[in-house]
């Protein structure tokens, strides 16, 4: 049995909301969710801070997200990993240019509205963070101001604090996932399609596992067929639910790192990212030539929605 992880202080200035179930945090700059807080539960399902002092660093644009806050929920736009534009001379930073900038941040009615206008693209990002009893909903829209086609890849990149034994439940359609990176060449390699959830290993990667399994995969589901996923506690009965259209959101991303990451030395992350995201693999240019990440005409908007929700089982 595990208890959740006691809370960390709220730092000054953030943006938050609340209702009777749940509190919701962002930080002082607007850009990522520090904490999403079950009431009733006594849990936040975002990873806090891995700073040793619990703090969240300033970070400028273009810097390694890894040595940043990976921590919480950020937006990863209009790249993942970092990695040249199609057709232009830019090269997008490390899990794009929207974690590491500032946003402009208002109440709106009960919600928060946040966005930001990209730097070396003419767009602008919309979120609105809303709650409704036990679901936090975000609604997104993204506009391209340039005179010529905006190629880009969004995804949700949310965090997870978690505990060995919690289970990852997709669709039963789930059958298999693509691999994008993994830690040992032995769980596969870029490109392959391997049968869900044990790869190319023994290991149940639907189960989650200690710090000390010393591994790590990062795995797309490709046009998955019901928007749905959900991280579970089964000891406490608890279970964080992800839902969305996959008219609007067509893949999921799965960051599942029991210890295997970072792989400079420093200590091993224990977390899950369940990841509703727009187009794939984490390298755009590479989604560009698959035909796997969606286009913005001159002047066009498109508009897409997620919500999680925490509830008992």
């Amino acid at each position: 049995m595990h208890s959740p992880a006691p809370l960390p202080p709220v730092p000054s200035g953030v943006h938050s909301l609340e209702n009777d179930q749940l509190e919701l945090v962002l930080t002082q700059d607007g850009g990522k969710l520090i904490r999403l807080l079950d009431r009733r539960m006594g849990r936040d399902w975002l990873l806090p801070s891995q700073a040793p002092d619990g703090s969240y660093l300033q970070p400028i644009y273009g810097d390694d997200y890894s040595h940043f806050d990976t921590s919480g929920f950020d937006e990863c736009l209009p790249n993942i990993s970092e990695g040249p534009h199609p057709g232009e001379a830019i090269w997008w930073p490390d899990h794009g240019e929207v974690w590491s900038r500032p946003w402009c941040v208002e109440r709106d009615g009960d919600g928060l509205a946040c966005h930001i206008k990209g730097q070396a693209w003419p767009y602008i990002f919309h979120r609105r963070l809303s709650l409704n009893g036990d679901s936090l909903r975000l609604d997104y829209s993204l506009k391209n101001f340039a005179p010529k086609p905006f190629r880009y890849l969004w995804s949700a990149h949310p965090l997870l604090r978690v505990a060995q034994g919690m289970k990852i439940l997709l669709p039963e359609s789930v059958r298999e996932v693509f691999v994008n990176w993994a830690s040992n060449p032995a769980l596969g390699s870029f490109g392959e399609m391997l049968p869900w959830p044990n790869l190319a290993s023994s290991l149940d990667f639907s189960i989650v596992e200690n710090r000390g399994r010393g591994l790590a995969v990062k795995l797309f589901v490709p046009s998955i067929q019901e928007g749905w996923c959900s991280l579970v506690d089964p000891d406490k009965g608890h279970a964080l639910t992800f839902t969305w259209n996959t008219a609007q959101v067509p893949h999921l991303g799965l960051w599942l790192c029991y210890g295997g990451w970072p792989t400079d030395g420093r200590p091993g992350h224990l977390t899950v990212a369940l990841e509703p995201c727009s187009g794939m693999p984490d390298l755009l240019h590479e989604a560009e030539r698959q035909g796997r990440c969606p286009v913005l005409q001159p002047g066009e908007q498109s508009a897409w929605s997620l919500q999680l929700c925490s509830h008992f089982i």
